[in-house]
């Protein structure tokens, strides 16, 4: 469940928000970001608001299945003004898997946006670290909520920390349905161990 209001927030790209609330996608990768703390991924949150991103996505569609590249276009098109925010998800971790092998993880195409290559790309960006697998239940907030960009919210990190807190009251899980989002978990858990 989701605490009532969430003051930090998860960069992500606004296509895989988007596969997330539209309950096409309930996994997020992560490895590390480039200005953490630590160099490592950190998960400083179970409950966040998504921060959706467009600087990398549409420069590389080549990471995106060739079905999702309309979304590609319809996200930026939707795209807010330069220096504003628009919150309009929230995310709740039920688990979280080291992914060790890349192979499942492109099997599973259908239940994410990315292709090969970009999986390819995470697996041997700085080999060493790990790739972790987030279930996270999707909520779509009851309204948008656009804030001002602040300059705290810029650079490759992760993890933002907004001025103010944003409300999840009347926030509706993206699927509906608690049993139907535990079985795809299983599923994808059983398929990534593998």
């Amino acid at each position: 469940m989701l605490p009532e209001t969430l003051q930090i927030a998860l960069k992500e790209w606004a296509l895989v928000q988007r596969a997330l609330l539209e309950g096409r996608q309930i996994v997020l990768l992560r490895k590390g970001g480039l200005i953490e703390d630590t160099g490592e991924f950190d998960l400083k949150a179970r409950s966040f608001l998504l921060m959706p991103t467009y600087i990398h996505e549409t420069e590389r569609a080549g990471d995106v299945q060739p079905r999702f590249h309309e979304w590609l276009r319809d996200e930026e098109a939707r795209r807010p003004a330069e220096n504003r925010v628009r919150f309009e998800a929230a995310c709740d971790v039920t688990g979280i898997v080291q992914v060790a092998n890349r192979e499942p993880l492109k099997a599973l195409s259908g239940e994410h946006v990315w292709t090969d290559q970009f999986i390819d790309g995470r697996f041997d960006w700085e080999p060493y670290k790990p790739v972790f697998a987030l279930f996270c239940r999707a909520y779509r907030l009851a309204a948008p909520v656009e804030v001002p960009f602040d300059s705290d919210y810029a650079g490759c990190r992760s993890w933002i920390e907004l001025r103010e807190s944003v409300s999840t009251a009347g926030a509706l899980p993206a699927i509906a349905r608690d049993a139907a989002y535990d079985d795809r978990v299983a599923n994808i858990r059983a398929k990534l161990l593998c």
